[in-house]
């Protein structure tokens, strides 16, 4: 009677047990390998968007980096397109009075693509210098999410927070 017991324990186990199936590729990871080339390609859009944009501060270039639904999150403020334009605007007016120049420094993180997204974790160093005078400097620990848009990489969302010196 015990083995019956056992047995029919046994049997009821087994059977209501799901069946387990391992899933060759888990659906948290990318679907396709990171490719090099893009994360290159990213990194460049994000050097360039900051020397046209930030230092350049050229208003006509937003929309060459940025999606049409950009936005920039850094030190509690909500920035986008026109917000951005405007600000590049009243900076050009100090510039002039100033007459000052900006340099950026790029130092990668870490980077991670799925499909046509992008994600890169950088920090980033300007300098403001006027001749071979310093007036300032900062740095920034940052991240940039890229989407291709067609055939060309535009970053959709930067995240930026100012770091101490």
């Amino acid at each position: 009677m015990k083995f019956l017991s056992l047995f029919a324990i046994t049997l009821l186990f087994c059977c209501c047990q799901p069946a387990v199936k391992e899933d060759p590729q888990p659906q948290n990871e990318p679907l396709v390998l990171e490719n090099q080339a893009d994360i290159d390609a990213v990194k460049h859009l994000i050097e360039g968007s900051f020397q046209e944009i930030w230092s350049d501060l050229d208003t006509s270039r937003i929309l060459t980096y940025h999606t049409d639904d950009f936005i920039l999150l850094e030190q509690g403020l909500v920035w986008n397109n026109d917000s951005i334009a405007r600000y590049l605007l009243e900076e050009q007016k100090r510039r002039e009075e100033v007459q000052y120049q900006r340099l950026n420094r790029f130092d990668y993180v870490r980077s991670v693509q799925r499909q046509n997204t992008i994600w890169v974790a950088y920090k980033n160093y300007g300098t403001w210098i006027k001749g071979s005078d310093t007036l300032g400097t900062a740095q920034w620990l940052e991240s940039a999410i890229a989407i291709r848009e067609t055939d060309q990489w535009k970053i959709q969302q930067l995240h930026s927070t100012r770091m101490e010196k």
